[in-house]
């Protein structure tokens, strides 16, 4: 075993995984990437082209990298985000809680492209805006029973207003995309 200066053993190799964010337009993707990667939150909406987070992360005990691929959530771009695809590990699906057909994107628009371009590939399910809800239990009560068989990995509800909340959405993003690693 190779050993560093000073009898000590080296670090273990850092883990890289990628995570494609899709979702609508405004629907709170880049407030969720920022909270988590820069523990910044975003004053004014500007809408995303594309944008790259970058975390480092532990997952058990080892060190992980991920790396936050932010998509276009506008039609304009239904064309270009495809190229952000190829070598993902983890793609995670945010839907705004606050607004309805947000979440009924999620099987017309969105589980649809990622399920042809990421085949396989693990997906999550984000709920945003989740400090602007007022009922809690408004969507869980409209359709989630049918998207359980659909998709390929657990939800989550994160509010980004405190940067410790984006962890229960990307923690499992990081597991799930290490898994797709190995």
């Amino acid at each position: 075993m190779q050993q560093e200066r000073g009898g000590q053993n080296p670090r273990p190799p850092v883990v890289e995984v990628k995570a494609i964010v899709v979702g609508d337009g405004g629907c709170g993707k880049t407030s969720l990437l920022m909270s988590f990667a820069r523990g910044d939150f975003p004053k004014v909406y500007v809408p995303t082209v594309f944008e790259k987070y970058t975390a480092s992360i532990h997952i058990g005990s080892k060190p992980v990298t991920i790396h936050l691929w932010d998509t276009a959530g506008q039609e304009d771009y239904d064309r270009l985000r495809p190229l952000s695809y190829s070598d993902t590990n983890v793609v995670l699906i945010c839907f705004d809680v606050t607004n309805p057909h947000s979440y009924d994107n999620i099987l017309t628009k969105w589980y649809p492209e990622v399920n042809h371009f990421c085949k396989g590939i693990p997906v999550l399910l984000v709920g945003c805006k989740i400090d602007l809800r007022q009922d809690q239990c408004v969507l869980l009560k409209l359709r989630i029973a049918p998207l359980r068989g659909r998709r390929n990995g657990p939800s989550t509800d994160p509010s980004v207003l405190a940067p410790s909340a984006s962890l229960p959405a990307l923690g499992p993003a990081g597991r799930w995309g290490l898994a797709a690693e190995n």
